[in-house]
């Protein structure tokens, strides 16, 4: 099969990530990126709006730190990184969806040897909406919960982490923020130079992990098409560990309604924002129910990774969606079964208006969890244009 640079062709109900051109899985981490940062925003602002600055920020950390202890040890398997310096904890941060090595959060590092780094922040965008918009929300952001949600980041435990300056800043031209990542080890233990653990090359091989040494000046591009397919599916994971770390800190402090309700406001805020920029980069016009379809097979919880789907298509603006198996009700049944009416009775039709992204299309719930039996479609939706 030739490798697709868009979606502007006919609809694919087969469609996998390896179908993907490695360009346009690039293009796709971009926009997963934004939608991450968007995502966090949404349920930010709602926690915010409904219980204050105070209880949000406690939130906020709640969830970061519950991304970095999930998420980042994830990376590193991953990546074959094996935790064992302050270098190899360099490596892990790249790998994020809020990474160290794209235009979102930029970096520089001073590397002194394996176990002793200094990490600047060089331009950090969250701080830059904080000084325009809420000044008074950097000290709690930068001064208590970064030192904590960077602490769970390096993914190793033995990583002593320390903040070497924070906001606020002097100036617009001020660094952002400075870390010092340090390991200490018995006497007489041989520590290896940073030599011998840096490559400063521009000039980066295609890389399949990153078991081999640090490379400063990585990007994404330079990832090989099959590791960056990995990290697709890494990413989805991580994007259910921030919705539920948001969600069980809300829940552990004013019950499920509340919770349940912040947590629809986001994944609408959130679609609103973010999926027409799904369109875009995949070169479809929205048209038709099919062309929405091409949506909900590259949004993070995508119906070609996370939540795998059917299709009866019975012409262009009239289909029905069958997501056969996801994790969602699996955990749900185990867990929480009290979440399922008001995620997908109440949620799950507004949701996925925003989500197809067309206003034209009629969304028709047809079958909605609990399931029949634990082999059977999780949910089903009819979708058309009159």
């Amino acid at each position: 099969m030739t490798e697709l640079t868009d979606l502007s062709g006919p609809f694919n109900p087969e469609l996998a990530f390896d179908h993907l051109s490695k360009e346009f899985l690039f293009k796709l981490s971009h926009s997963w990126q934004w939608s991450w940062l968007q995502l966090d925003a949404a349920w930010n602002d709602e926690v915010r709006k409904r219980f204050g600055d105070r209880v949000a920020s406690g939130c906020d950390v709640e969830m970061w730190q519950r991304c970095g202890d999930r998420c980042n040890t994830r990376y590193a398997r991953l990546a074959e990184i094996p935790l064992k310096s302050a270098v190899d904890s360099l490596k892990v941060v790249q790998l994020p969806l809020d990474n160290s090595t794209g235009a979102i959060y930029p970096t520089e590092c001073d590397i002194k040897d394996e176990n002793h780094v200094i990490l600047t922040v060089v331009r950090c965008p969250s701080l830059e909406w904080c000084e325009r918009n809420a000044p008074d929300r950097i000290v709690p952001m930068c001064q208590v919960n970064e030192i904590q949600v960077n602490r769970s980041y390096v993914a190793n435990p033995n990583v002593q982490v320390s903040a070497t300056k924070l906001p606020p800043r002097s100036g617009p031209d001020d660094i952002a923020c400075q870390w010092e990542f340090k390991v200490e080890v018995p006497p007489g233990t041989r520590v290896r130079s940073k030599a011998e653990v840096v490559d400063e090359t521009t000039d980066i091989p295609e890389l399949d992990d990153l078991s081999g040494p640090y490379y400063p000046h990585l990007k994404h591009s330079n990832f090989s098409k099959s590791f960056l397919v990995k990290l697709r599916f890494a990413y989805q994971y991580a994007w259910l560990v921030m919705n539920e770390g948001y969600y069980h800190a809300v829940r552990s402090r004013f019950g499920s309604q509340p919770a349940d309700e912040c947590e629809m406001s986001a994944w609408i805020r959130t679609a609103e924002r973010v999926n027409k920029r799904y369109a875009a980069i995949a070169n479809t016009k929205l048209n038709t129910v099919l062309d929405s379809l091409k949506i909900l097979q590259l949004c993070m919880d995508s119906t070609m990774g996370l939540f795998l789907a059917d299709y009866e298509i019975r012409d262009p603006n009239h289909a029905v969606m069958s997501i056969t198996k996801s994790r969602m009700p699996d955990y749900l049944e185990g867990a929480r079964p009290e979440r399922t009416p008001p995620m997908y009775h109440q949620g799950g039709t507004p949701v996925m208006e925003k989500y197809l992204v067309n206003p034209r299309i009629k969304v028709t719930p047809l079958r909605l969890p609990p399931r029949n039996a634990a082999d059977d479609v999780d949910c089903q939706w009819e979708l058309s244009i009159d």
